[in-house]
């Protein structure tokens, strides 16, 4: 069996850089965009420190970014910090429009 020629490996990692790039798409259509992730991994301590839950939750709830027993889980949790935590680890998984959400609920306060 011969050797794969120098001309078809472009070709073999032009299709692993589409099979990465599909996967980021799929991402974006299940979760949440990268850069989103990545403004609120930069500024989670921040965040966890200074968020009011109340009225977010509730806003959160309000547009079907969280659910009920989410919002129970997160406010099951002991002090501010660790509930603001807990929705700062739940957020990307919630969908493509849950950082404009949480935006949202944030400049609506």
């Amino acid at each position: 069996m011969a050797a794969p020629s120098a001309a078809s490996r472009p070709c073999l990692h032009r299709k692993e850089v589409m099979a990465a790039d599909r996967g980021r798409r799929i991402l974006g259509v299940c979760g949440m965009h990268p850069d989103h992730q990545e403004a609120l991994k930069k500024n989670r301590v921040v965040l966890a420190k200074q968020l009011l839950l109340s009225e977010l939750l509730e806003h959160l709830l309000e547009k079907d970014i969280i659910t009920l027993e989410m919002r129970e889980h997160i406010q099951a949790k002991v002090g501010s910090f660790s509930q603001n935590v807990e929705l700062l680890n739940l957020l990307p998984k919630r969908g493509p429009q849950a950082f404009n959400a949480f935006c949202e609920a944030l400049h609506s306060r």
